[in-house]
């Protein structure tokens, strides 16, 4: 995943390999990393930012380090106090760490899921992993067949949902997580080593010591000053709205340096946003960069679905993809303000919960009406237009509060798969948005459906698009709002401190009154989605086109109702330009790794 220098290890029956991304310690950090007396073996991706003050600690109890990387304390950390050691480090990081002596392998996977971690029942005995499905399939160690339930769920919301891959029996190890396998029986165990839906639960009740404005800012800018630690330049994400500009102001405090900001934008206005990140780069007196993508050709579109090694199709990858590359020109690492939303109640999502539990009290006939007036509202192909609210949140009107949330983002009903799909298998494309609602049973509807995103969406979606993105340019992607002791803090507030009415992120608006423009401030959420629907049937139609009607997508997709929703897109009937954007993204990667359906 890194372009600076590979490295592989053995010992009796394992073996560890390692892509580095070199951030810190360029020379010393290099992995696989072992202990000196050859007895523990270490593979590490992302970063433990508290590395100075736990390897203060270990020199403390008697440690003696070679290297000044964070990959060395999170190594001497295991040999003095065992796995357990891992709850003691903040960061972002997914890491396997083979035992020769206990023969015990661990895979750990960072609290709130920023790195990806993939792993498999080893054929003949024993667990593969590796940061990336790629990486297991490439290894010939499971067969390379295709999940129909996975599929289903990718289809639906347009990215992978839950613990599984595409890949029958290649799973993603979840969140705050520890895989355990010993040689010695062939066990697999799996525990958490912190609950964060206990956590939250535990925050709500506690009444003493209500967090402030100022609680959040103090944790905030120490969230970014230890983010800001690497031997490479740095710079952050500039997307002109309230998180990523707050991100920007508290960059600029903590450095002496002009902070390096970036920033992308389109030639389509309804989705262009590059005015609002111009006016906060001015504002706080950053080195400005960015860029127009267009939809002309296909060759970005190419470009980025030959990087995915599972499919991913949330519009705002290829903005994200096109951030990446030009940061990367400048800068090795960037802070980005990922994780707010889901903190803090800012996405329309939110709003339209409240509302659906007004109409729930509505009668069941008529909320059943409602549902059957959303089809006759034609589609409009602006940003997340009036039209498309309306559309999806009265077609969310007659069902449970849990599965409308799921809806507001669904790009597919269950019963539509069945004409798309040669084999559908849909059965439980909602359980993991029923199983994180369940876990948040007896908190609040705000807190509960925030708890679910974290669970799902931001774990599931933007932090998959994030890394992928940014990994394949070498580019490291660091987010304050993602520090587990900041969710800790915001978990605790009251529901009013996150959304008032119809204004989301109430108390980082407050944090923000005196660190950027009152304009972007008092901004609605944008988003930073891409207009595939204008480009896919335009400069992007030959790539595309030709993808779909491949024998390859004919395995797995119905090429009659595919021509159906390309000729109703087309003609501007219907706007089905994420769909077709999913369908596109499944059907390249069935060509690119041939799985057998």
């Amino acid at each position: 995943r890194g372009p600076d220098a590979e490295g592989m290890h053995f010992d009796a029956g394992a073996a560890l390999g390692h892509r580095r991304l070199s951030v810190i310690d360029l020379e010393g950090g290099r992995q696989p990393m072992v202990d000196d007396a050859r007895r523990v073996s270490l593979t590490f991706n992302g970063e433990i930012y508290n590395f100075q003050e736990l390897r203060a600690e270990l020199e403390g109890e008697g440690d003696n380090f070679r290297t000044t990387s964070d990959t060395e304390v999170l190594l001497k950390g295991y040999l003095r106090h065992g796995i357990e050691f891992v709850e003691r480090c903040v960061g972002m990081f997914a890491f396997g760490l083979w035992d020769g002596e206990r023969e015990t392998l661990y895979l750990v996977r960072d609290r709130l899921g920023v790195k990806p971690l993939y792993w498999a029942d080893r054929t003949g005995g024993g667990v593969v992993f590796g940061s990336e499905l790629s990486s297991v399939i490439e290894s010939r160690q499971v067969p390379c067949a295709l999940d129909p339930q996975s599929a289903a769920g990718f289809l639906s919301f347009g990215y992978v949902v839950g613990e599984s891959s595409l890949v029958q029996g290649v799973k993603r190890l979840a969140p705050a997580t520890i895989l355990t396998w010993k040689r010695s029986s062939g066990a697999i165990s799996l525990r958490k080593y912190w609950d964060l839906p206990e956590i939250w639960k535990q925050r709500q009740v506690e009444r003493l010591a209500r967090p402030e404005a100022e609680d959040l800012r103090e944790l905030l800018q120490t969230a970014v000053r230890q983010r800001l630690v690497a031997d490479v330049p740095l710079g952050v994400f500039l997307s002109g709205g309230l998180d990523s500009s707050l991100v920007a102001a508290l960059v600029s405090r903590e450095t002496k340096g002009r902070v390096k900001t970036f920033s992308i934008g389109f030639k389509e206005d309804t989705y262009d946003e590059t005015q609002w990140a111009r006016l906060v780069a001015k504002n706080l007196g950053t080195e400005h960069f960015e860029e127009i993508v267009s939809g002309s050709s296909p060759d970005l579109l190419a470009e980025i679905f030959s990087k995915q090694d599972e499919p991913f199709a949330d519009t705002s990858l290829v903005p994200t993809y096109a951030l990446c590359r030009m940061a990367r020109q400048n800068v090795t690492v960037t802070l980005s303000g990922d994780g707010a939303d889901e903190l803090l109640g800012g996405y329309p999502t939110h709003r339209a919960n409240a509302l659906h539990a007004k109409v729930g009290r509505l009668p069941s006939w008529l909320r059943r009406t409602m549902r059957a007036a959303a089809g006759q509202i034609p589609d409009s192909r602006g940003k997340v237009s009036l039209n498309y609210k309306l559309k999806k949140f009265l077609a969310g009107a007659p069902l449970d509060e849990c599965d409308a949330h799921a809806s507001w983002r669904r790009l597919i009903e269950t019963d539509r798969l069945h004409d798309l799909m040669v084999r559908p298998d849909a059965r439980e494309v909602l359980d993991p948005f029923r199983e994180a609602y369940r876990s948040g049973d007896g908190l609040g509807r705000l807190d509960r459906f925030l708890l679910v995103d974290y669970q799902t969406w931001l774990v599931d979606d933007i932090l998959t698009k994030v890394d992928r993105a940014s990994m394949g340019h070498g580019l490291e992607v660091r987010s304050p709002f993602l520090d587990h002791r900041l969710v800790e803090l915001c978990a605790a507030l009251p529901a009013t401190q996150k959304l008032e009415g119809p204004v989301g992120k109430v108390v980082l608006r407050q944090v923000a009154k005196d660190l950027i423009p009152q304009e972007v401030i008092h901004r609605s959420k944008a988003g930073f989605n891409a207009p595939v629907s204008h480009w896919i049937t335009g400069g992007w139609k030959p790539l595309v086109w030709d993808t779909l009607r491949s024998k390859e997508a004919e395995s797995v997709l119905n090429r009659a109702t595919v021509e159906l929703l390309w000729r109703e897109h087309e003609s501007q009937t219907r706007d089905h330009g994420h769909l077709l954007f999913a369908l596109f993204a499944l059907a390249s990667w069935i060509r690119r790794f041939q799985p057998s359906v």
